[in-house]
């Protein structure tokens, strides 16, 4: 595979998201989002992606395949029986999946904007993209604009774990991020990385948000490479959850405004 540019947009979804989410996804970002460049997918080994519109090379669309992610016994026992009403474990399991983001095998493109495939793409990306996070991954902030939640909200605080937790990382911390878009440049990625984060998880087998609470945990104190993305540029807003009636949003994950 030989991509055509140094920078990639990113989606990590199995085959029912991608069916249902990609071919949409892939109009707004050439159409409203004005992105010429790669657009890679990692999915996993049985996905029939020759099955969904629009993913073909001639499109500039890549796709890399891995082995779903599992962890050991003791590690998976824990996850499943986390003290929540809904276990993201159980119901989102593919989203663990978005730890490739992070393997060796992503170098290949210099600089990677990753976005939840099921977001919406409402304007021009490109001046996202000519922000370079050179050595860095940007994100925004969870609790972005008020940054009253803490980091401890990721995880089970019943579980066994969540005293040496407690002890090895500062879980006040409020400014962790969200791993719904995460812009970051593959430097950060090295030989071990990827093994790095999953030991994490072994380590620590107590996160009710998949992989949102390890990546903050190992980009915000293990590898200090997060810093948080720009609110605003050109006078848009590049990245909130719901729509916003008084300011244009780049990207979105809702499509309605807050309680409407």
């Amino acid at each position: 595979m030989n991509p055509s540019s140094k920078e990639a947009v990113c989606f990590v979804a199995d085959f029912r998201y991608l069916y249902k989410n990609f071919t949409r996804v892939y109009k707004e970002l050439r159409e409203k989002g004005k992105y010429k460049g790669d657009i890679l997918i990692i999915t996993n080994l049985l996905t029939p992606a020759f099955l969904i519109n629009k993913v073909r090379k001639k499109n500039k669309v890549y796709i890399y395949r891995f082995k779903n992610i599992k962890f050991d016994k003791t590690t998976e026992t824990s996850l499943n029986n986390l003290n929540v009403k809904t276990n993201r474990h159980t119901e989102k399991n593919f989203q663990w999946n978005k730890l490739y983001l992070f393997h060796k095998k992503i170098k290949k493109w210099k600089f990677i904007l990753y976005i939840d495939i099921n977001m919406s793409i409402h304007h021009d990306i490109n001046p996202i993209l000519n922000i370079k996070p050179e050595n860095r991954l940007f994100a925004r902030a969870d609790g972005y604009p008020e940054y009253i939640w803490k980091l401890s909200s990721q995880f089970d605080k019943s579980s066994k774990y969540y005293k040496k937790l407690s002890n090895n990382f500062n879980l006040d911390r409020t400014d962790y991020f969200q791993t719904g878009l995460m812009y970051f440049d593959t430097e950060i990625i090295n030989e071990s990385t990827f093994t790095e984060i999953v030991n994490l998880v072994n380590k620590y087998p107590l996160t009710i948000t998949n992989e949102q609470g390890i990546l903050n945990l190992y980009f915000l104190f293990i590898n200090k490479k997060y810093e948080e993305l720009e609110t605003f540029i050109n006078n848009k807003l590049t990245y909130f959850y719901w729509m916003l009636d008084e300011k244009e949003v780049i990207i979105t994950k809702s499509l309605t405004e807050k309680n409407k």
